[in-house]
């Protein structure tokens, strides 16, 4: 691990589920990207009271909005492809912990990919602000689960700051 690097532990089957998670957040924004709504919320509105001049912006952007989410998700999928192996989810092996080395230089694109796909998430869900679901219900699971690890990546590149190394953030 060099020097400014992040170390994220992940069960083997949370980094499988992770990277099957990344693979369809891949497919979703290699494909058509026609009329989907969890894409419509991935580039929002520029403006809240113009349809027209959003409609205008959209046509502008949105194609290199998602191209860079793209080449986002493609990057942190390359960081966990340790975990493309079969796992037996009722294994001890499938609860081993293994770290994820993110470079400092990578963790915006981490952190953009993991909060985007938690985005498309919601949007299947219907949830349109944080506190509009149980935490108990069942099919919120992943949802909830990636923004754990949002959080826990946020407090692992507060806690590098902390310590000295440069804030892996960028302006």
């Amino acid at each position: 691990m060099s020097t400014g690097a992040l170390a994220l532990p992940l069960a083997l089957i949370e980094g499988h589920h992770l990277l099957g998670l990344v693979d369809d957040y891949i497919t979703l924004l290699d494909g058509t990207r026609e009329d989907d709504p969890a894409l419509e919320r991935l580039t929002p509105r520029a403006y809240a009271d113009d349809d027209a001049a959003t409609l205008e912006f959209r046509q502008a952007t949105r194609d290199d909005l998602l191209d860079r989410r793209l080449t986002d998700a493609l990057e942190v999928r390359t960081s966990l492809e340790d975990f493309d192996i079969e796992i037996d989810p009722h294994s001890d092996a499938a609860l081993r912990e293994q770290m994820i080395h993110i470079e400092a230089t990578a963790v915006d694109t981490w952190l953009r990919t993991l909060s985007t796909m938690r985005l498309v998430i919601a949007s299947r869900l219907g949830i349109d602000r944080d506190d509009t679901h149980a935490p108990d219900d069942p099919r919120f699971g992943v949802y909830d689960w990636l923004g754990y690890r949002l959080d826990q990546l946020v407090l692992l590149a507060d806690e590098s700051a902390s310590h000295g190394d440069p804030p892996p953030f960028t302006a």
